[in-house]
């Protein structure tokens, strides 16, 4: 049977797209903060890597993030793989999630900014929680697929490979919520583990073994 679900890949796609361009958008040096203290032309070499030095914790923010984002999109991208069409609530339910993506420069800048301040736990708390809420998410999302009986998939899909999925989402949401709970009492070990998060993610996914399942058939 046809796909009928090209519309919607295109317009998710497109969300993700303007997302990864926003996060880089928030990256830069404040000139604000240097012509607060002397002309801009009048900055040196050694300021100026001061400065770059000093954005480090933008920069690592903008690396976890641009990671999320990447791999919620392969995420979402190999599960409509798996899918023949769409139906209202997968669209709305699919809608929250782009919504959820979107707001990810939020958190991003915000950790940024506060990580190395005295507000570093309610911003690491911010970005950590956030990360939870995209997994419970995409949780919700994929119970959408299920609970449709099979009606959305594509023929040859297995109800294994959709359990394989599901589990693959419950284990990365319980580790996300355990990281969570860590940023109230050790911050910056919490957002190490968040960064170590989607390292594990990547490795353990389920995105390679969807797209053999789809490619075998």
């Amino acid at each position: 049977m046809e796909k009928d679900t090209a519309r919607i890949e295109t317009f998710s796609d497109g969300i993700f797209a303007v997302v990864i361009t926003l996060l880089s958008i928030e990256l830069g040096i404040d000139v604000s903060a240097i012509e607060t203290h002397h002309p801009l032309l009048t900055t040196s070499n050694s300021e100026l890597l001061v400065y770059l030095l000093g954005s480090w914790t933008k920069v690592f923010a903008y690396v976890n993030s641009f990671a999320v984002v990447l791999l919620m999109w392969m995420a979402h991208h190999q599960i409509f793989k798996l899918l023949r069409t769409t139906n209202n609530k997968l669209i709305i339910i699919n809608g929250l999630l782009l919504l959820i993506i979107a707001f990810v420069p939020f958190p991003t800048r915000t950790v940024g900014e506060f990580l190395l301040t005295n507000a570093q736990k309610v911003a690491i708390l911010f970005y950590t929680g956030y990360c939870l809420l995209v997994t419970l998410t995409s949780i919700l999302f994929m119970h959408a697929v299920k609970s449709s009986n099979g009606i959305l998939l594509l023929k040859n899909i297995s109800e294994e490979t959709v359990k394989s999925i599901s589990q693959g989402l419950y284990v990365g949401t319980l580790l996300n919520a355990i990281v969570f709970m860590i940023s109230f009492f050790a911050p910056i070990a919490a957002l190490i583990l968040n960064f170590c998060m989607w390292i594990f993610w990547a490795l353990t996914s389920s995105v390679s073994k969807i797209k053999n399942t789809v490619a075998d058939k």
